[in-house]
């Protein structure tokens, strides 16, 4: 593709479960430049034989060290492409239980009839919504800490709610969620 001169960069997402730091850099061949600012110079030979106040950078990739490597997320990483793999959770396959999910947590919310002034879903397109239900109330974040202490998880953002499940949640533990935010809601 006529990259070997080129810079590669990418990484992980957190909705693919891939974990915190899950990314690459590929370093052309050759390359010579010096970072203005790096960590940890992976270079403890270069260290020990300096004399002066000018810092040794490794060769090559080398010099773009930022810390001690921690190859926790790509362990992470290929465990979790293994188990979607074994478990025939394709990208289509994982989106349709994210909008079936979604659906269920819209559908129970809205049986709830809470007063609007109170509570309501932000209207988004089911096709346009990412893997949670937006839930507009000046509550949203003693709520959110209310839901935690009751074992369901959320978060807020502003005066958001927001309700996300994950594959692995059962359309009884939504409903279960749903019912303990209808207590905590009126």
């Amino acid at each position: 593709m006529g990259l070997e001169g080129a810079f590669i960069t990418g990484g992980g997402y957190k909705y693919c479960q891939l974990g915190e730091g899950n990314c690459f850099l590929r370093v052309p061949a050759g390359m010579r430049l010096r970072p203005v600012l790096t960590g940890w110079y992976a270079e403890f030979e270069a260290l020990e034989q300096m004399h002066d106040a000018r810092v040794s950078y490794a060769s090559g990739a080398g010099a773009f060290a930022g810390a001690t490597y921690d190859p926790t997320s790509h362990y992470r990483a290929a465990a979790v492409f293994d188990f979607h793999i074994a478990h025939g959770l394709t990208p289509d396959r994982l989106r349709a239980i994210s909008v079936r999910q979604v659906g269920l947590l819209e559908r129970e919310f809205a049986a709830l009839d809470v007063d609007p002034s109170v509570a309501r879903i932000e209207p988004v397109p089911p096709d346009r919504r990412a893997g949670f239900l937006a839930i507009r109330t000046a509550r949203a974040f003693d709520l959110a800490r209310a839901l935690r202490q009751r074992a369901v998880f959320a978060d807020a953002r502003g005066d958001i709610l927001r309700l996300g499940p994950a594959p692995y949640v059962s359309g009884e533990q939504i409903r279960a969620a749903i019912a303990t935010l209808s207590r905590l809601i009126t």
